[in-house]
């Protein structure tokens, strides 16, 4: 019996946005502003998970700093979440609705490589942050097999299901911890039925797949 839906943020539940301008903002405020900055910060974004297996933000403020060579303020993380809060769909009735009715029937929280504030701040944003009860994945992310059995709480991991875009990180990674998934196919990808239950969008998501998720045998 599923207990948990464990949801992915970018790509999942927020999709279709560009991070660009708020990236531009940001490095507006501190005179630091180029074409070749803002493409260093979006690279230092990318290869951040590649050397520190958890968030924090004197990590990240020394990372970005060494991609945009230069020592950077404290508040730089801090504004920049400021300007991210902005960066989600403009119409969320659909996505609100369905989740909004999958919290009667279910406990939801989020499983998110980045910040929990942040992520936070746009889900409360689109109208739905106050439907996740936690926010895992600051202190350990995926694809650790910790960060997945953190996220099931006091339940089995039999009694969740991590819903995600990413086939490695949310997909396999939950599934070789033990977890139910659903892929959100948000690009469309050409995928392995191996990968299980798939959806293009969470707006699809029904009972019906939450039952197929639940009954679908992995195989390695």
């Amino acid at each position: 019996m599923i207990k948990r839906l464990i949801f992915d943020v970018d790509g999942t539940l927020i999709k279709g946005v560009d991070f660009t301008n708020s990236i531009q903002n940001t490095l507006k405020k501190f005179n630091m502003n180029s074409e070749e900055n803002i493409q260093a910060f979006i690279k230092g974004i990318g290869t951040y998970e590649q050397i520190y297996d958890n968030y924090n933000v004197d990590d990240y403020t020394k990372h970005i700093g060494m991609m945009l060579k230069r020592k950077l303020p404290e508040d730089f993380v801090s504004t920049f979440f400021e300007e991210l809060k902005t960066c989600i769909p403009t119409d969320n009735s659909k996505i609100c609705e369905i989740i909004q009715d999958l919290s009667l029937k279910y406990e939801l929280v989020l499983l998110t490589n980045y910040f929990a504030e942040s992520q936070l701040n746009r889900l409360n944003n689109m109208g739905i942050g106050k439907y996740f009860t936690e926010c895992y994945g600051e202190q350990l992310i995926k694809p650790n097999k910790q960060a997945y059995i953190n996220a099931c709480g006091k339940n089995k991991p039999s009694e969740c299901i991590m819903i995600g875009d990413n086939t490695e990180l949310d997909i396999k990674g939950a599934k070789n911890a033990g977890l139910n998934t659903i892929f959100v196919n948000t690009q469309k990808q050409a995928i392995s039925s191996r990968l299980g239950v798939a959806v293009n969008r969470v707006e699809d998501i029904t009972d019906k797949t939450i039952s197929m998720a639940d009954e679908y045998e992995y195989v390695r």
